[in-house]
């Protein structure tokens, strides 16, 4: 009994050990001091922190990974069934904490073995990310959905490895930028909706910003003379 029950452990450890969120949380606990360090003095609001923080008292949440939409994706005019269009990033946003309230954001990039941190900041981002994940299954996986071109945001939740049957809650960033959202009532949506939304904006904005065509002045003619046969 006790040989079975080590036989399990050893099968489920390296699994957790190696899962790619726990390896981003370690790299980010490791290089956190190093910018938390290079904020002077008068300027802590701007990372999203106040003169009382006692920055010894950080640690690091639940990282949310960078999604895209692939290059494909903005490329074709319709959307094609049963075609992936989502790029997962080897990049996440990892919460810096203080008694469970995140403060700011650090970006970590890299694989196994090799993340690094390269920035710290977005407070604004950090509190919303919070605000949209509470009362989210923490076992669920914690995703950031980037639309670059219309510089909106979603958060992302999914649990079963499938984006298929995901929840993607707009950010303000989505709300201002995609129409669709503006007027309605729904507070998540699949994937199939996002894209789709995201395609009506993009052509919307394409028509807004495509110039008329210039109206050309119709061409002057010399009227002809008459002829006056004698």
């Amino acid at each position: 009994m006790l040989i079975a029950l080590l036989v399990v452990l050893c099968g489920f450890c390296p699994q957790a050990i190696n899962r790619p969120d726990l390896q981003v949380v370690k790299a980010a606990e490791g290089q956190m001091d190093v910018f938390l360090d290079k904020i002077e003095p008068g300027q802590e609001a701007i990372y999203g922190f106040t003169n009382e923080d006692d920055k010894d008292l950080c640690d690091i949440g639940k990282p949310y990974r960078v999604l895209e939409l692939k290059k494909e994706f903005f490329d074709s005019k319709q959307l094609a069934e049963n075609t992936d269009y989502i790029s997962i990033k080897n990049e996440w946003r990892a919460p810096v904490m203080i008694k469970g309230q995140y403060r700011a954001l650090l970006t970590v990039s890299g694989y196994p073995g090799n993340y690094s941190v390269s920035s710290l900041g977005d407070p604004g981002l950090a509190r919303e990310l919070q605000q949209k994940a509470t009362g989210v299954n923490e076992s669920d996986e914690y995703y950031i959905l980037r639309i670059y071109p219309l510089l909106a945001e979603f958060f992302v939740h999914e649990g079963d490895n499938s984006f298929i049957n995901a929840q993607f809650i707009p950010l303000e960033s989505a709300v201002k930028a995609i129409p669709a959202l503006s007027v309605s009532k729904k507070t998540a949506y699949t994937l199939t909706e996002v894209e789709q939304m995201v395609k009506e904006a993009l052509t919307k904005n394409t028509k807004e910003t495509t110039p008329a065509p210039k109206k050309t002045a119709p061409k002057k003619t010399t009227p002809k003379k008459n002829v006056v046969v004698q």
